[in-house]
């Protein structure tokens, strides 16, 4: 893939010890890896996707704008398998063996979550998703649908155990939780914290449950 518009050219230059020959060279270092994604969600949080450039990636990260260029063709590249390789790993599905247990796990989780790290670089990438397709679809794959997944299971298992009734408005709880959350962290000036969890929780999505 090429890079994105008004991004810097990849360069050729090859670290000390390397060799540009295919397959040749040191093999790649996962944590490496893994520093280069950090380093470019916390760019990404402090300057948002447009300003996000290789080469302020690197400088952070204190690596050479060839060992990036190695591994991710373009900045979009790049920021796409963050998302995938971050979120995917950033909350854990409960599964107490009660809906009311799980979904208050997963909503506090998921708050915490979003005024992390991560969840900053994600606000900073919400306004460029209408103008890169590509980067919002990677977003609703890595970020959106994992969240809304999780929580249609965690109501389904409810329904199982005999908790809440099986005609439960599903949709409509996950789309609210979302929402909620969301909300207030963009929105407003209010805090995302666990009063307004539980305030969501008791007073909104339980109720629609029956639980």
């Amino acid at each position: 893939m090429g890079g994105a518009r008004g991004e810097e050219s990849p360069v050729t230059s090859v670290e000390p010890g390397q060799s540009t020959g295919a397959g040749r060279g040191r093999p790649r270092d996962a944590s490496r890896d893994a520093a280069l994604r950090e380093a470019a969600m916390e760019v990404l949080a402090d300057v948002g996707y447009r300003a996000l450039t290789m080469d302020a990636v690197a400088a952070h990260a204190r690596a050479g704008k060839a060992t990036i260029y190695r591994r991710w063709d373009s900045k979009l590249d790049l920021v796409i398998d963050t998302c995938n390789e971050l979120v995917q790993r950033s909350i854990v599905e409960p599964d107490n063996g009660s809906v009311r247990l799980d979904l208050g796990e997963f909503l506090r989780s998921f708050a915490t979550f979003l005024t992390g790290p991560v969840g900053k670089a994600a606000q900073a990438l919400v306004g460029e998703l209408p103008h890169e397709p590509e980067l919002a679809a990677s977003f609703r794959e890595s970020f959106l649908l994992p969240q809304r997944d999780m929580l249609r299971r965690i109501i389904e298992r409810g329904i199982a155990r005999g908790e809440i009734r099986a005609d439960v408005p599903i949709d409509t709880v996950v789309e609210l939780a979302g929402a909620g959350l969301i909300y207030r962290l963009m929105l407003t000036d209010d805090p995302l914290d666990t009063g307004f969890v539980d305030r969501l929780l008791n007073e909104g999505l339980l109720p629609l449950l029956g639980a």
